[in-house]
Formats: C-alpha cells, structure tokens, sequence
C-alpha cells in the first residue's frame, strides 16, 4: 500500500448545540453577558421540561430534562441553519435560548401532524408519547428528522390521492377507515385499465381479472404499461402518486395476470389482498366463486349450499355419478353400493384440492372430513339397518333427498 492512501475521519458525535457553543466565530461574538442569559432561560426551561414529563423535584428528572432541551435546541438550530456553525451561532446571540427550544418542540409537532403510515384512521403515538420518545429514548437528529418528514410527507400524498380517487369511484369516505391508500390508488387505476367504474366486490374484481388474463395471455410485453393517457382528468397533484402506482401495476401484476398456466381462482387470491374491494355477502361470495372455477360450478350447478355440496361429495365417495339432488331410489342404490364396494376415501378430498374455489377449500374439508364424513361411515355402512331405515333418515338430514 502506497504511503498516504490511507486517511482517517473523525466523528463528532456531540449535540449541534454544543458545536455551535465551541465553534470560533469570532472574538466574544457570545460573550459573558449572552452566556448568563442562556444559563438562566436554560434552567427554567429545563424545570418546565421535567414538569411536563414527570417532576422537576428529582434529580433524574432534571437531568432527563437536560438533555430533552439541548435535544430541542440541538434540532432547530441544525435544521433551521441547515448545519451551518456560523449562523446557528449568531442566532443564540441574538434570540433568547427558550425560542430555540420552542423552535425544536414546532418541529416534532408539525412531524407528528403529520400520518406515520398511508393507512386511513390508525392512531398512532400520542403528541406527548412521541415528544417523550424523540427527545430522550430516541433523540431525533436533524437528518433522521428530514428522513421522517420526507416519509409522512409521502403517506399524506398518497393519502390525498387516495381520497380523490375513492371519490372518483363513489366510494363513501366512512368505507376507507384501516384502509391502506395504496390499496385504494391500485384499485382505481386496474379499473381504468380494465374499462371499468365503480369501487368493485369480489365478483366485480373477478371478473375484471378475467377481462385483463384473456386480453394479456397472448399479448407482447409491450401491453404491459400503464399510459399515461389513463390519467388526463387526474388532479396535477395525484399525477406522480398515479403513475407510479401504475408502473407497479404493470411490472407486478401484469405479467402474474398474463400467465397462461394459472387458475384464475389462484390469480383472484393472491391479487385481491393488494386491492380494495367493496365487501359482500354470502351470495355475492358465491358468485365469485362459479366465476374462478368452471369445472366446480359444472358439478354444483351453481347450487352452493351445505345440503348440495354434501349430497355431491358422497356421490362421488360412493363412485355413482354425482349430483347436488337424489330420489329416495338413488339414495337406496347409493347405500347399497357403498355396502358392497365401500367407499373411496380419497374422492372428495381431492375435488375440492383440485377444483374448489380457493376460498372455501379449507372450510369444505373440515366440512366434509371432520362433521359429515364419520358419522356417514357408520350410518350408511351399518348392517344393523337391512332396510336402510337410518341410513336414509341420515341422508336426509344432511343431504338433499327428493326436495329440500
């Protein structure tokens, strides 16, 4: 290694007030009288300080309130000055020490103002809680204070184009309380690529999902872009906010939503948690689910009730043809082949893995494994019932038997 290649740097590590207190400005720029008046506004907002947090008659909390102060100061003057000695020295010269520890206590206040994250009416810390924080657990420094203020400055952004784009969709203010913004912006702009209006539900957002996946499946890369011309009538202000949420749209969902060896039902699930969709009942749930899965609604018929689902799954456990309905004769035939051949086990459990919408999967093994497919074990196969007397009141409870 060649001689002086080598240099060392050295931190300073102390509070910027006391930079300021030992930098050479000047002959006597604060001079003895400056410095008694410090002292004196220092120990009486040092006392105001620990009354406000605890109690100004403990030693500990003066001193605790000691370095809270020089905090406050050590801010305002770094950041108001922007790290220049000279000035921020001149500046205790000619203003009182209190003002500056006021200047910092301004700081933390329009910072916390500010939404520590982009989703709608979350509290976060109290004012005093976070002042308690930022000037002695955690001593907010001026650039980590640029850093977080550039970062709550961005979720308010976000925040604001959130709102005027739920406005766009009709969607009532109240609807976006725990909501986070991005969700909303992201649902806002796939309507605008899609084609669409409205703040969509699970059925909605499925069938927009379907619109994208057969118009992307065969498309170029090129497809995957988000025009700027989607955004003519958005607010200047939102413009940026848009499009960059555009941009993750089409390098993250496009090319998930244009591949051609996914199940739309998988596509649905694991899109929808990055959306805001309007929530839905029972029935609208259903829908859905005949959308994302064509073979299952093929075997339902569109019938999704227990009664329906159950009389499916032990047709197919039986090995007979399967049906959402049975005639008392198709229930005596089912009973007697699962006396003479059994049933097969692995039937149903592997139609609802393969073909169930993704939702309701779980649900339906636990509905099928654990409630109904015991108990009809020994019901059906109970060879103390010749005539199948209790064999068919079982099926009739749990299935549809005739009509139901």
């Amino acid at each position: 290694m060649r001689a002086g290649s080598t240099r060392l740097a050295t931190v300073d590590k102390r509070p910027f007030f006391e930079k300021v207190l030992t930098y050479e400005v000047g002959p006597e720029l604060i001079d003895g009288a400056h410095y008694a008046t410090m002292i004196a506004d220092a120990a009486k907002g040092t006392v105001q300080v620990a009354d406000y947090f605890g109690t100004s008659h403990l030693f500990a909390g003066l001193d605790s309130a000691r370095k809270r102060i020089v905090t406050l100061v050590s801010l305002y003057l770094e950041y108001q000055f922007d790290g220049d000695l000279a000035e921020a020295a001149q500046s205790l010269r000619d203003n009182s020490f209190l003002s500056h520890s006021r200047g910092g206590n301004d700081l933390l206040k329009k910072l916390h103002a500010l939404p520590e994250s982009a989703m709608f009416d979350v509290g976060g810390q109290s004012l005093k809680d976070f002042q308690d924080e930022r000037t002695l657990a955690k001593p907010m420094t001026c650039a980590a204070y640029r850093k977080e203020f550039e970062r709550r400055q961005a979720n308010a952004r976000s925040m604001a184009a959130a709102r005027w784009f739920a406005q766009d969709m009709a969607v009532p203010i109240a609807a976006l309380e725990t909501i986070d913004a991005e969700a909303v912006l992201r649902t806002a702009l796939l309507n605008r690529l899609e084609g669409s209006r409205g703040w969509p539900n699970l059925q909605e957002f499925a069938q927009r999902v379907t619109v994208l996946h057969g118009r992307l499946s065969n498309a170029t890369t090129n497809a995957f872009k988000f025009s700027k011309a989607l955004l003519v009538d958005v607010p200047q202000q939102h413009q940026s906010i848009a499009a960059a949420i555009g941009r993750e749209i089409a390098t993250q969902d496009l090319p998930y939503l244009a591949n051609p060896s996914l199940a739309l039902d998988a596509m649905v699930h694991t899109l929808e948690a990055r959306y805001f969709l309007r929530e839905t009942g029972i029935e609208d749930i259903d829908a859905h689910d005949a959308i994302v899965s064509k073979e299952w609604h093929q075997l339902t018929r569109g019938k999704e009730d227990p009664y329906s689902r159950l009389t499916l799954f032990v047709c197919l456990a039986a090995g007979i043809k399967p049906k959402t309905t049975l005639s008392v004769t198709e229930a005596r035939a089912l009973i007697r082949q699962v006396r003479q051949c059994g049933f097969d086990h692995a039937a149903v459990p592997s139609l609802i893995n393969a073909s169930a919408p993704y939702s309701v999967r779980a649900a339906l093994l636990t509905m099928w494994e654990d409630d109904f497919f015991p108990e009809a074990q020994i019901r059906l196969l109970d060879e103390a019932d010749p005539k199948m007397t209790f064999a068919l009141q079982f099926l009739s409870e749990n299935c549809n038997l005739g009509k139901k």
